[in-house]
């Protein structure tokens, strides 16, 4: 349909050959196979499906601009800009796990539909252009003037050079509404047929295609990310440009589809000794680790991009979203799963059977046993009968409804606080457990570098936290304790809090600045036991003298009543 007609003499010298467009695309090879590799299809479905409309699109562009005098304006500016949109497009689709808020099944077996969808509203979001904003003449291979090329019916298939105008009067976007009466000229009738098969993609496709961004759902906001993208690369800003507010599927989204898909696939154990996640008939308790590291290793081998690599930072993305059942302000449960003849005490994300399982239909038998939430991690009032304990009324814990907590003291209907169960009397694995996901002042970014001092770093950072009463202080959780001799540190949880993967290092660097006492047989870790109304246990941390010059400006409460130093 198209020839290399190049043996003759442009009427004009600004005028360009018509040429084939399988010589359009072999210039173009690197961006076809990334299209082909990004499609993930069959050869035989990207050859009917992609490479066709692909030679299509080509074949109608030719070499014309992107735009007058702004992104891509150069011979072949739209046929690239267009590729690479498709290109980022397609990227950006595989972070996302459409149709949104489905089960496995529909996911699976929607999935080529909705790529399609993808690739081909990221083609076509600029083939209006040439019919509305350009006018293209024609002529023959005799320099012939043939007219303005019909752009709306035909490519230009009689003639042999082409000449580029653009429109004084053109209208901003008009070219976007013109974009579906062309569709039948793009793409083959077959992959029109099949976009009509799925209402949900035809309707967010169609809006898409028309510049209805808002209309169009995901496709739409996908579109408008790739092309941000291509035109910032293009104008060498791409380092400038921001991300389109929910251009990027929604981390928490992704997280709970996985989940669902691991649950169903029975990827992630259920309901018995061992498990990872039990479900009492109103919610889903997940083990934390166990459950969020399947869930990452899940999304990361799907080709998933921009999954933290960080629990807690999952965690926090779970909880600002409304996907847990948040315990008071934190994400982590402290559950006792009990089963026939076993039982283990396990830290866990709890989420409403509703999340999981929209389909009441879908759910899973009951666990045949009890999972209750830890007294020692949820009974707490914010009226504490213990005197002289400062309480965060932040930290007061809120049940799923169908739990009745542990009571801690002698009053049934006010449980009364005991500060000994919040304290491990093994202090370190207490703190390793709650440390899986700590609130903090501020998340820092920590790439250790030899040039920068983590410790002074970490000064700064706990300097901040005081001095903006950030952290909390001589409460159950708290990393940060005033006592008689000064300011302790618990160890190692508050640099966990800091860092959770350098932490080590971070504290190592710390000790350099010498700004802690250190106790009579010259090591760095003081003891305190911690006094309750019943036993006693003991955390451990850093001690620094006279806070208050240490951290110029800071105000500390009171010494914590329930802690003595151990010495020797």
């Amino acid at each position: 349909m198209f020839g290399i007609r190049r043996n003759h003499t442009p009427p004009h010298t600004d005028c360009f050959p018509v040429l084939a467009p399988q010589e359009l695309i072999t210039q173009r090879k690197k961006q076809i196979n990334a299209i082909q590799q990004l499609a993930g299809v069959p050869k035989a479905h990207w050859h009917s499906l992609y490479l066709e409309a692909l030679l299509s699109f080509t074949g109608y562009v030719q070499q014309l601009p992107a735009s007058e005098s702004h992104h891509h304006p150069g011979a072949g500016g739209l046929l690239d800009h267009c590729l690479e949109v498709v290109i980022h497009a397609l990227r950006i689709r595989r972070g996302h796990l459409l149709p949104q808020g489905s089960d496995a099944e529909e996911i699976t077996a929607k999935k080529d539909v909705w790529t399609y969808a993808v690739f081909s509203a990221a083609l076509l979001h600029d083939i209006g252009k040439p019919l509305m904003d350009q006018t293209v003449m024609l002529y023959d291979k005799q320099g012939r003037d043939l007219g303005a090329w019909n752009a709306l019916t035909t490519p230009m298939v009689d003639a042999h050079w082409y000449r580029i105008r653009y429109r004084k009067d053109r209208q901003y976007r008009l070219h976007e509404r013109a974009a579906l009466l062309l569709t039948n000229i793009i793409l083959p009738t077959s992959a029109l047929n099949w976009l009509s098969t799925d209402r949900t993609v035809l309707s967010a496709w169609l809006a898409a295609v028309s510049g209805l961004y808002e209309d169009a759902g995901i496709i739409g906001e996908i579109i408008q990310q790739a092309d941000g993208l291509s035109v910032a690369e293009n104008l060498g800003a791409s380092g400038a440009v921001q991300q389109l507010g929910g251009a990027r599927a929604p981390l928490h989204e992704r997280l709970l589809t996985g989940l669902r898909y691991l649950l169903k696939e029975n990827q992630i154990p259920l309901n018995r000794n061992g498990a990872a996640a039990w479900f009492d008939g109103e919610h889903l308790w997940l083990v934390s680790k166990r459950g969020i590291d399947s869930l990452r290793e899940h999304l990361t081998q799907e080709g998933h991009s921009g999954i933290p690599t960080r629990n807690d930072r999952i965690f926090d993305e779970l909880q600002q979203n409304n996907v847990l059942v948040a315990n008071g302000d934190r994400s982590i449960w402290k559950v006792n799963i009990s089963g026939e003849n076993w039982s283990h005490i396990l830290t866990c994300l709890c989420f409403s059977a509703e999340k999981i399982w929209p389909d009441p239909s879908s759910r899973p038998e009951v666990f045949n046993g009890t999972v209750t939430p830890d007294g020692s991690d949820t009974d707490i009032t914010t009226e504490s009968s213990t005197p002289g304990l400062e309480e965060n009324h932040s930290l007061k814990k809120q049940l799923p409804k169908n739990h009745t907590p542990t009571e801690t003291g002698t009053d049934k209907s006010e449980p009364v606080f005991d500060p000994v169960v919040f304290f491990s009397t093994d202090s370190n694995t207490e703190h390793t457990t709650a440390n899986e996901h700590t609130d903090s002042p501020a998340t820092p970014n920590n790439t250790l570098d030899d040039n920068e001092d983590s410790g002074q770093d970490f000064h700064d950072w706990l300097q901040n936290g005081l001095l903006k009463d950030k952290f909390e202080t001589n409460s159950v959780n708290a990393r940060i304790h005033t006592v008689a001799e000064g300011l302790l540190l618990v160890s190692p949880g508050i640099f966990k809090d800091y860092d959770q993967s350098n932490w080590q290092h971070v504290q190592k660097r710390f000790q350099k600045l010498k700004l802690h006492r250190k106790t009579a047989q010259g090591t760095n870790i003081y003891t305190y036991q911690v006094t309750g109304k019943r036993n006693k246990s003991r955390i451990k941390g850093f001690l620094i003298e006279a806070p208050e010059q240490q951290f110029e400006g800071i105000t500390l409460p009171p010494p914590n009543p329930h802690l003595t130093m151990i010495e020797g």
